[in-house]
């Protein structure tokens, strides 16, 4: 009954901006899980924006259904020191509306490392043939990690930034940190020391932080290069794939 997109931005901004640049006409949730929210490392600060594009018009069980508003009463799972905000402040979303809800905090120590499975609880008001309804619409798709800090640091969400890859060296699995200054394709490969591509691929990512995963089971142990290709500039960096 909503379309929700999910939007990263770094700790300078205080209040999140809906995105009314989004036109997504098929209801549901984009991203997808797979790319979800960003990490969170301790101590450093966290911002991730929930832009919401509330359709008037929609259908329920089967049937046409309209949408006068939708209030956002709690944000559950939220890790300790992390709190939620809207905009429009009062976290109403009236049919047809742009808005969206920021998450924010930092994670003060490593006593809290670990996955917050998030719900996000709505209620959807509307009418169902002319008939008014009250609808509960739980959103439960989303979790915050929270890391150790291994080098992972604040950026500007103006900025297009490469981090080094967490962990590193890694056996299966790893992260590369990328900030955009805006929501872009991006391209992604890794090679090795000889030139030779072993993984190229493109993903949407959204604008400020990001993380794009890397599966490394298939690759023998040794020196690699990652590039991430934003537009007409692209970035390189080094990591370490180590033995299983």
């Amino acid at each position: 009954m909503i379309a929700i997109c999910i939007a990263f931005v770094s700790a300078s901004s205080a209040q999140c901006i809906p995105d009314t640049s989004i036109t997504h006409n098929v209801p549901g949730i984009y991203p997808d899980t797979l790319i979800g929210l960003p990490h969170s490392y301790v101590g450093v600060p966290y911002q991730a924006d929930i832009q919401v594009k509330v359709f008037t018009n929609t259908t329920y069980m089967g049937v046409p259904a309209t949408i006068d508003s939708i209030i956002v009463t709690s944000v559950a799972g939220l890790p300790p020191g992390f709190v939620y905000s809207c905009t429009p402040s009062n976290c109403l979303f009236p049919g047809g509306s742009d808005a969206c809800i920021l998450l924010s905090g930092s994670a003060p120590s490593a006593g809290i490392v670990g996955a917050y499975p998030l719900t996000v609880n709505t209620t959807v008001y509307g009418k169902v043939f002319g008939v008014p309804q009250s609808i509960p619409q739980p959103i439960t798709s989303y979790t915050i990690y929270i890391e150790n800090n291994v080098g992972i640091s604040a950026v500007s969400n103006l900025s297009f930034l490469v981090g080094q890859n967490v962990p590193n060296p890694a056996s299966e699995n790893t992260l590369i940190p990328v900030n955009l200054p805006h929501s872009s394709l991006v391209h992604y490969t890794v090679s090795n020391l000889l030139g030779k591509k072993v993984i190229a691929r493109e993903l949407i990512l959204q604008k400020g932080s990001n993380t794009i995963p890397l599966n490394l089971q298939e690759l023998p142990a040794g020196i690699y290069l990652y590039t991430i290709t934003y537009g007409e500039q692209s970035l390189t960096r080094r990591m370490i794939v180590s033995e299983n």
